[in-house]
């Protein structure tokens, strides 16, 4: 039946007219979205709209979490992943290994040849020694604490003797010791301070194959000491001469009455500036002289690039570009007067015996 007031060219014009829905689209595709909506009781109200709203299936549906989000929330709580540090450690105890075994090798080597006594060059046997024993400061060397504690017992013996005789077996015995004990002997003037080991100094040197060692500190009353002693075959013993720096002649003695001869003294020397016209600084050189056992000083002068002008200036280190000069030293010499022109306390040094105060 046809509605009056419509004829079928306005229906069509209005189907024409009218925008397409869902449903007349080719492309249309049923969704979830386009089913029938829940129905509500109608007693629950609004509560039941948002209960059935948050259990739509659409809303439900949670987005896949991303990798990262995933494992994070996987290895949450849990220890951190282990790192397998077993080759790096290896490593570091392998070269460890390498470097100790190198060491004790080398040593291993050095201790053989050391211990081996007997090579063999074209077959003749050739005993090897060690040249350490050979030297004359191995007696000191090889021991040097109990070297020490002998000598300072043997100098706690000696200042306490009252007597010569009593320190006879304690003292190195020379052409002219007992003469010169028989001459010089008293008894020590006051005890040393042997004791205490930071009031001691101590050291050993030698004297043209002669080794000695000094022990240098203060007495009691302030006084210093120096005492030197040399090594035997079984023991030590005090080098008396030395110690009390003996010589034929004091240099006292030598400047009131100047012998003709020269005359073998133990002193310290130092360099000096001091010139005469008659002894010019460009032949000569001249020191200062002095003996710790008498009060006079005295300039002795050596003829320039000599062999004693060069021993003494090696000991004092002159002209050395390394090392750095020596104020002093303790030098044993000959000295002889001048010629009368000159002051009384002016002396040629004729001979430089050897150094220190210790006869070879």
């Amino acid at each position: 039946m046809i509605n009056k007031g419509s004829s079928r060219r306005g229906t069509r014009r209005r189907h024409a007219i009218a925008p397409a829905g869902p449903k007349d689209r080719d492309d249309y595709s049923p969704t979830e979205s386009d089913e029938a909506p829940i129905k509500l009781d109608p007693s629950t109200n609004g509560i039941n709209k948002a209960i059935a709203r948050i259990e739509s299936p659409l809303l439900m549906e949670v987005a896949p979490l991303s990798r990262r989000a995933k494992n994070t929330e996987l290895t949450w709580g849990q220890k951190p992943a282990h790192h397998d540090y077993r080759w790096l450690w290896m490593t570091i105890g392998a070269t460890f290994v390498l470097l100790f075994g190198s060491i004790a090798l080398v040593n291993y080597q050095s201790n053989s040849e050391a211990a081996e006594s007997v090579k063999r060059r074209g077959g003749i046997e050739v005993v090897v020694e060690e040249m350490e024993s050979r030297s004359p400061l191995f007696a000191f060397e090889k021991d040097p604490y109990e070297v020490r504690l002998q000598c300072i017992n043997i100098f706690h013996k000696f200042t306490a003797a009252r007597t010569a005789s009593e320190v006879r077996y304690l003292i190195r015995d020379q052409p002219d010791t007992d003469a010169l004990l028989a001459k010089h002997w008293k008894p020590w003037p006051s005890p040393p301070q042997l004791d205490y080991a930071d009031l001691l100094d101590s050291n050993y040197d030698d004297a043209q194959g002669r080794g000695f060692l000094w022990l240098k500190g203060k007495n009691l009353d302030g006084s210093p000491f120096l005492a030197f002693f040399v090594a035997t075959e079984n023991s030590f013993l005090l080098d008396w001469e030395a110690t009390m720096a003996l010589g034929e002649t004091r240099l006292s003695h030598l400047v009131r009455d100047p012998a003709s001869e020269p005359m073998a003294l133990r002193v310290i020397l130092s360099s000096s500036n001091f010139y005469l016209p008659t002894l010019p600084e460009s032949e000569y050189e001249s020191y200062q002289i002095y003996c710790p056992k008498d009060d006079t000083i005295v300039w002795g002068y050596v003829k320039r690039d000599t062999l004693d002008h060069k021993r003494i200036n090696e000991l004092l280190q002159k002209n050395a570009l390394l090392l750095d000069e020596v104020t002093e030293v303790r030098i044993t010499l000959r000295l002889l007067k001048t010629s009368d022109t000159s002051p009384q306390n002016r002396f040629f040094i004729t001979e430089m015996l050897h150094k220190d105060w210790v006869m070879p």
